[in-house]
């Protein structure tokens, strides 16, 4: 049967999985069927963030996909001098328990990948594959994934096995998203149902952050309560300085790159620790906000980057 045009593209599309190693679109649809295997595939590969940025769009392009990769958002820093914040500036929102969000298409997954240690052994057999890789039939090589990954969740976890961040309540979890004007209400109403599957899967902390910081405790937001408190305005990362006088185990950050210089040095001297920032940035290089936080953080760790789609060949 003559291909599509669509087909032959992809068949000629080739991803680079390391240097001078490509493989083609065609295969890579054909291999990993969903989010949760390409994530896996990319750890068990040691792609960069930027390489699976890549990945993740080429494979599962939809409006989630498109929001967080489009990189139409702020680039340049505001110019403002912060003031001292008052403690009541932010505010804690408390409303009754409500319903487990959908499971989201993208970062709840990011999330849980975020953790897997790749077996020795399983990483042997990747690199035995890599000269034959662009033979595997497609039936062959999307099970060869899957159950790589089966078997990798199944090894003792000890020793250099263990996950190196450890999902665990205390110290606690916080998801912080910047809800200002330069990340557009388009964008975040179309990522939103996302962050708080994300928020829940990680039973962190909610805080949204525009001219106002707002703040939910684990398991009482839903998408209804962050779009009735998203503010569209300035950036003002200050605001969020009382959250930040306490530790933190893991904290997420989904952002572009805005607020102010002095609203970094203004987050510097906050009393509190980070163990680790996980940084999604929404324009092409990592976000102010992820920046921000990591001066508290023993690890600042960028998960995700859009590749500005609107100028892209892709």
């Amino acid at each position: 049967m003559k291909m599509s045009n669509s087909s032959l593209s992809e068949s000629m599309h080739l991803f680079e999985l390391k240097p001078d190693k490509y493989v083609s679109v065609a295969q890579l649809k054909a291999w990993l069927p969903d989010v949760e295997t390409a994530l896996w595939f990319a750890k068990l590969y040691s792609l960069d963030y930027r390489r699976l940025s890549d990945l993740l769009y080429l494979l599962f392009k939809s409006r989630v996909m498109d929001a967080l990769m489009e990189g139409a958002h702020s680039l340049e820093l505001q110019d403002y001098l912060v003031e001292t914040v008052p403690e009541d500036v932010w505010h804690v929102d408390k409303p009754d328990f409500v319903d487990t969000p959908a499971p989201g298409e993208v970062l709840p997954q990011l999330w849980e990948a975020a953790e897997i240690q790749v077996a020795k052994s399983i990483a042997e057999v990747a690199a035995k594959l890599d000269s034959t890789l662009q033979f595997l039939p497609s039936r062959e090589g999307r099970m060869l994934f899957q159950n790589l990954a089966v078997m990798n969740r199944m090894r003792p976890t000890i020793g250099d096995y263990k996950a190196q961040i450890k999902h665990v309540p205390v110290p606690e979890a916080a998801v912080v998203l910047d809800v200002s004007g330069s990340m557009t209400e388009t964008t975040i109403r179309a990522i939103v149902e996302d962050v708080v599957a994300l928020s829940w899967k990680a039973n962190a902390h909610l805080m949204i952050v525009s001219n106002d910081t707002f703040h939910w405790e684990p398991g009482s937001y839903s998408v209804d309560d962050v779009l009735a408190k998203a503010q569209y305005g300035g950036t003002y990362y200050e605001t969020l300085a009382p959250m930040f006088d306490r530790d933190w185990g893991t904290v997420i950050t989904i952002a572009d790159y805005d607020s102010s210089a002095s609203a970094k040095w203004h987050l510097a001297n906050c009393k509190g620790r980070i163990g680790t920032v996980l940084d999604i940035s929404l324009v092409n290089q990592p976000s102010y906000l992820g920046e921000c936080l990591g001066q508290l953080a023993d690890e600042l760790r960028p998960l995700l980057i859009a590749r500005n789609i609107i100028s892209s060949s892709w």
